[in-house]
C-alpha cells in the first residue's frame, strides 16, 4: 500500500488527488470527484523506498472511478508506456513490500 499525495493531469485540468494502492501495473487513487473511466491521464506521485522517496510521473489511462463517501472516489488506473527509469522505480517498491 501507498499513502501520499499526487496530482492528476488530464487536458487543462490538475486535481490534487491521494494515493492509495500502487503495484507495477497501475495504481488506485482517492479524489474529491469522480474521473470518467477511458480518461487518458499524467499521474505525479512519490515512490516511497527504504530511505528515500523517489517522485515519478507516469501517464495511465482510468478504468475505475467509483463512489465510496460522500467528496470520495476511488480511481482505478493503469499504467500506459511506463519509462524504464519508472519502470525500476515500481519494480523496486514491488520487491520491497
Amino acid at each position: 500500500m501507498i499513502r501520499g499525495d499526487a496530482t492528476v493531469v488530464y487536458g487543462d485540468v490538475a486535481r490534487p488527488v491521494h494515493t492509495w494502492d500502487l503495484g507495477r501495473d497501475g495504481m488506485c487513487l482517492l479524489a474529491p470527484r469522480p474521473i470518467a473511466p477511458g480518461t487518458r491521464c499524467r499521474i505525479a506521485f512519490g515512490v516511497p523506498l527504504p530511505g528515500e522517496t523517489i517522485d515519478v510521473s507516469a501517464t495511465a489511462k482510468v478504468v475505475y472511478s467509483s463512489y465510496s463517501a460522500p467528496g470520495e472516489f476511488k480511481i482505478g488506473a493503469v499504467f500506459l508506456d511506463l519509462d524504464d527509469d519508472v519502470a525500476r522505480v515500481l519494480g523496486r517498491f514491488a520487491a520491497a513490500g
